[in-house]
């Protein structure tokens, strides 16, 4: 499939706007069609756990690369970063601070 400059840039317009019409659907809803309840409470948690299926594959990809277990896994600098990012969010509830201790972690053990 073979796609000119012209087509990419129409693509990529008909996404934003459609990512736009969605995120912001929510505005023009009337107050008795927006959902109440344990549905509200749940889609509180979907941006959590979107990103969640994002991170998860990278951190866990030594372990699900490796045949069997090593102590090696153990040490991989994005399994670290991310205990540590877990651990200070856990602690002090700021997740800056958690950010930017994770990426600390990370940078020093090196890729």
């Amino acid at each position: 499939m073979n796609m000119t400059a012209l087509d990419i840039w129409i693509t990529t317009g008909m996404l934003a706007v459609i990512i736009f019409a969605l995120r912001n659907a929510f505005l023009f809803v009337p107050a008795s069609l927006r959902p109440r309840g344990l549905l509200e409470r749940a889609l509180r948690y979907a941006p959590l756990a979107a990103l969640t299926a994002l991170v998860a594959p990278e951190v866990f990809k030594p372990w699900l690369a490796a045949s069997a277990f090593s102590p090696a896994l153990l040490v991989d600098p994005r399994l670290l970063s991310a205990i540590v990012l877990l651990v200070v969010v856990r602690l002090t509830g700021n997740a800056l601070y958690g950010l930017l201790a994770g990426s600390a972690v990370f940078l020093l053990l090196g890729r």
